[in-house]
């Protein structure tokens, strides 16, 4: 996916609709995600009118890996005007998006666009969604879960079993254990 030249970070909704629903392109002189960051839109102003205190997906175009982490809008955007906002300190979950795995039973498909991880403890990993899921699976159904925060990392990507059933459309949170500890590859 090619990105506006100016770009810095892409600013998107977490609420579960495909094309990753952007708030937009956006520039800034912040360097990493563990700090308070203020991101001004590229064009005339945001694409959406969002609330303070909104969750946001945001991508950093400029960091090795293009790491997704999940932010807090510090003020309400404005479609009219191109208002800097500024984006409270990254929140200690990892960003994540859920694939169902190619069965004989299912094709592969998207599961859940983002979800935000816990850590992993163990082979255990709790996944809260942030928009609805996508499908219903029953429990011990196998999914791959792409860390989005932490793409590199073996140990938060692969293959991973769901601990309970799914339902499509819910926004529950789901318990998922690794099924190759150590890490999976493709």
């Amino acid at each position: 996916m090619s990105h506006p030249s100016l770009a810095t970070h892409m600013v998107s909704l977490p609420d579960g609709k495909a094309g990753n629903n952007a708030l937009g392109y956006c520039t800034s002189t912040a360097l990493h995600p563990e700090r308070t960051i203020t991101l001004t839109p590229l064009g005339p102003g945001w694409s959406r009118w969002v609330l303070k205190g909104t969750k946001v997906v945001v991508k950093w175009l400029r960091v090795a890996g293009q790491p997704e982490c999940l932010h807090v809008l510090d003020g309400e955007t404005s479609t009219t005007s191109r208002l800097p906002r500024r984006l409270l300190q990254r929140l200690a979950e990892d960003v994540v998006t859920i694939r169902t795995l190619d069965t004989q039973h299912s094709a592969a498909g998207v599961a859940l666009h983002y979800g935000s991880a816990s850590a992993l403890v163990g082979n255990t990993l709790s996944v809260t969604a942030l928009g609805p899921w996508q499908c219903t699976l029953p429990a011990g159904s196998a999914v791959e879960i792409f860390n989005l925060s932490v793409p590199g990392d073996r140990f938060k990507n692969g293959a991973f079993g769901s601990q309970s059933s799914i339902v499509s459309g819910s926004f529950a949170s789901v318990r998922f254990l690794k099924d190759t500890p150590g890490g999976w590859r493709r």
